[in-house]
């Protein structure tokens, strides 16, 4: 394994360079990375950037908002936010719980400093039931992209006021906010540590679990990363896109794997436009099951033939079902 230093607090840069590590065909080693992003709202690979944040505050305040490669929903980063990237071959073995395999060095760390850390869910650390840790994947080829957040000291008072809550993710989970189900680590440690000895912490467990070598950015990688980061990552096109004119809108949330929500744009009962958002935690974006819809009629009959050729569970994520998303596009 390789743990690559990279000191920057450009989330522009940083998920640049995630991208650049996994696309470039010369790197096959097993990746760490660990990182800080200076305030930065990033938002999940199949969101609706302007849906989910909230669009006065942010400019007042100067929020960095960066669409990443992965599924999932929009989280909040400030320098008391410590991510994380695994990047690995993917397995021939039988599929396995990626989520849970990757989130363990995490969690040994955890628990080697006292605290009831475990994974849980579909993609979450917690501790006493309050989730510390947000993760998704993206894949490549063979290669598996890992990367998670940790809530280490972050300012919680942000949480709210830069992110629109989901009201139905919310209530089906029980909870009357966002800010109540997460917790920062620091205030739970017996003996405080600075984010950096925390970060060094991770670092020692993979140099004895995973025989990590520490190894600098050269300046080709670098000027490599800047150049994604420009032509991608500081672009409107990424981070926003564009939402089409529709005349129809289903949104559906499923308890415990996501919501689907879907505008069409819909002529004489055949599909002109369509637009899928979510928070969902497919891999392989929903692009190609989008084109494959325009210019199709709009009735169950054709869509579910249309969906039923496709790979739901890399589109979606884990447990969706191909009705679940016939459902979703048509009601």
């Amino acid at each position: 394994m390789i743990y690559y230093i990279n000191n920057s607090v450009d989330p522009h840069f940083n998920l640049a360079l995630e991208e650049y590590l996994i696309t470039n065909s010369t790197i096959t080693d097993e990746i760490l990375l660990l990182w800080q992003n200076e305030n930065a709202i990033i938002v999940g690979r199949n969101q609706n950037t302007i849906e989910e944040i909230n669009n006065e505050y942010v400019r007042q305040q100067q929020v960095n908002v960066v669409r990443r490669l992965s599924g999932g929903g929009a989280v909040y980063h400030d320098l008391g936010n410590l991510n994380f990237t695994f990047i690995f071959n993917k397995s021939h073995q039988p599929e396995q719980n990626y989520y849970q395999l990757f989130t363990q060095p995490i969690v040994a760390v955890l628990q080697k400093m006292g605290l009831k850390a475990q994974f849980s869910g579909k993609n979450d650390i917690v501790i006493d039931d309050k989730k510390i840790s947000g993760n998704a994947q993206y894949r490549y080829n063979n290669r598996i992209l890992h990367h998670g957040t940790i809530l280490f000291n972050v300012n919680m008072t942000m949480l709210p006021k830069v992110l629109k809550p989901d009201l139905a993710k919310l209530q089906s989970k029980g909870i009357k906010s966002v800010s109540a189900r997460v917790t920062n680590i620091l205030p739970l440690l017996k003996t405080p540590l600075t984010i950096e000895q925390f970060k060094q912490a991770i670092i020692e467990e993979l140099k004895t679990t995973k025989k990590a070598q520490i190894v600098a950015l050269s300046p080709d990688m670098i000027k490599a990363v800047n150049k994604i980061a420009n032509e991608k990552y500081r672009t409107w096109d990424w981070n926003y896109g564009k939402s089409p004119t529709f005349n129809l809108q289903n949104k559906t949330r499923i308890t415990d794997k996501g919501t689907i929500d879907v505008r069409l744009n819909v002529e004489n009962g055949v599909i002109k436009q369509i637009k899928i958002f979510g928070d969902f935690l497919g891999f392989s974006g929903t692009s190609v099951l989008e084109q494959q819809l325009i210019n199709q009629k709009y009735n169950l009959t054709t869509i579910s033939a249309i969906v039923g050729k496709n790979d739901i569970n890399s589109i979606f994520g884990p447990n969706f079902t191909k009705e679940e998303i016939i459902s979703s596009i048509i009601k």
